[in-house]
């Protein structure tokens, strides 16, 4: 997982100083960001969120120990051995039905009510749970994943997706059980997302298709080789994205004969080339990530068919738009210099989200009081919660990372501590501290109404910033283009 360059504010006067910052966000953010850093910043002067936190974990109520208590001992006697089996069966994205047949069948067990096939997507899920008390109480959501990587010796859960659900449903039946015993109302939603390692973003499907609607708070977890917290502001965790595959078709035609073909993996190799070639051309920040997965079947026959799949990534979507116009129109000249034609499938985008620091500290704070390893005491940069940015915008939520790995990331060692004691540990915290989040936004005015709050604050300078940007950078790429 790469944390984005991006824009940010909560520390522009403390913990990191000028010389941090600098190495945090483009010259071209900051100035565009400018009054927007200034705005966030006096939202969290306003809400305190680092003496909300302290309150919070500092009151031991006994509820609230209870149901944490209880998630621990669910992960313990059942959770473990859930995510377990998903880490030794590992399945790729739009692929993962015997994980999801697996975790339905453990939901239903446990009184959830389950929709398979959410949005169209096979592999997705919706759980929900209302409580006898009624529904006008808060709506709680977790997110859970459980897809796989692509590895050239087949799927593994290097990323450690195989915890995400297992850890979620801990938090979630502890807070049910809770409800029903106190005779409180609400619901508890758990959403079933696969495919996070594929494009396009099942969460942005799902988002389109308005399942996150009516969510009042949003939780999940991710695997981490260090316990830490993002500071407010907007931001993704792996740089803004566009998701294209460029596909060329020719006309066949035997290589002996090869002037009556067209080439369309000489096409694609020009084009290759010629996005290699422009690299010089783009800001430094910019990172493009390319396969050819297809380029003809038989070396005896003209390819009449070849694929480019591209990541293009910038830590902003203004810039990554020119960048991509640009590798467009090469793709367009490689076509045309070779006599072939050139589809162009922007198949996913991912954007800035909104992170929250009512939540990031809260986080942090109960992962200190719990004893979380690792422990990274600097802020990293914003990241929304999950990988789409979209979701993030739409509903406040929070991405809990706790150390749970001696290992980076996609990596087979990962894969090694999420079945180990490392993994065990950390994914058992990182449901407990999802619970106890939960749990204080359920019955926690205060730090209800302070989430609500910053959220509808840093939504309301979204836009403002996206203008800026446009401005700042038109003398360099020229007006928006539709």
């Amino acid at each position: 997982m790469i944390r984005p360059l991006c824009v940010s504010a909560y520390i522009i006067a403390s913990a990191l100083g000028p010389m941090a910052l600098h190495g945090q966000t483009t010259a071209t953010e900051r100035a565009a960001a400018g009054d927007v850093l200034k705005e966030i910043e006096a939202t969290q002067a306003r809400l305190s969120p680092t003496k909300l936190a302290d309150r919070l974990t500092a009151t031991r109520n006994p509820d609230r120990e209870r149901v944490m208590a209880r998630t621990g001992a669910l992960w313990d006697s059942e959770m473990q051995s859930l995510s377990d089996w998903i880490g030794r069966h590992p399945e790729v994205g739009w692929k993962e039905f015997k994980s999801v047949d697996t975790l339905v069948k453990v939901l239903h067990h446990h009184g959830f009510a389950v929709e398979t096939g959410t949005a169209g997507l096979p592999t997705a899920f919706l759980a929900r749970w209302e409580s006898p008390a009624g529904t006008n109480g808060p709506v709680l959501g977790l997110i859970a994943e459980y897809d796989a990587l692509r590895g050239t010796d087949g799927p593994f859960h290097g990323d450690q997706h195989n915890a995400q659900s297992p850890v979620a449903f801990a938090a979630a039946i502890a807070l049910k059980e809770f409800l029903t015993e106190k005779k409180l109302p609400g619901t508890i939603k758990i959403f079933g997302t696969p495919a996070e390692e594929v494009g396009p973003p099942a969460k942005k499907i799902m988002r389109d298709a308005g399942v996150f609607k009516g969510t009042d708070l949003l939780v999940r977890s991710h695997s981490s080789d260090q316990t830490s917290r993002a500071r407010p502001g907007f931001g993704i965790c792996c740089l803004n994205i566009n998701e294209v595959k460029y596909i060329f078709t020719g006309r066949p035609a035997h290589q002996l004969t090869s002037w009556n073909g067209r080439n369309a993996l000489e096409a694609a190799v020009h084009f290759y080339t010629m996005v290699d070639a422009l690299r010089s051309t783009f800001r430094p920040e910019t990172s493009i990530q390319g396969v050819i997965p297809e380029g003809g079947i038989a070396p005896n026959v003209v390819p009449d068919r070849a694929v480019v799949d591209y990541y293009i990534r910038y830590p902003d979507g203004v810039y990554l738009d020119h960048v991509s116009r640009m590798i467009d129109d090469a793709a367009r000249a490689a076509a045309q210099a070779t006599g072939t034609q050139v589809k162009i499938d922007r198949y996913g985008e991912y954007r800035d989200g909104v992170t929250l620091g009512t939540l990031e500290q809260a986080m942090f704070a109960y992962a200190k009081r719990l004893g979380a390893e690792k422990i990274e005491p600097e802020l990293q940069r914003p990241a929304g919660y999950e990988e789409t940015g979209g979701v993030s915008y739409d509903v406040p939520g929070i991405g809990v990372n706790v150390f749970s790995s001696r290992a980076t990331y996609h990596t087979h060692e990962m894969l090694d501590d999420a079945l180990g004691d490392v993994g065990h540990k950390g994914f058992r915290l990182d449901a407990t501290i999802m619970a106890a989040l939960l749990f204080d936004f359920m019955t926690d005015t205060p730090f209800r109404d302070a989430v609500r709050a910053e959220h509808t604050a840093l939504r309301g300078l979204f836009d403002r910033y996206q203008d800026n940007l446009r401005k700042v950078y038109a003398p360099e790429i020229g007006p928006a283009k539709d």
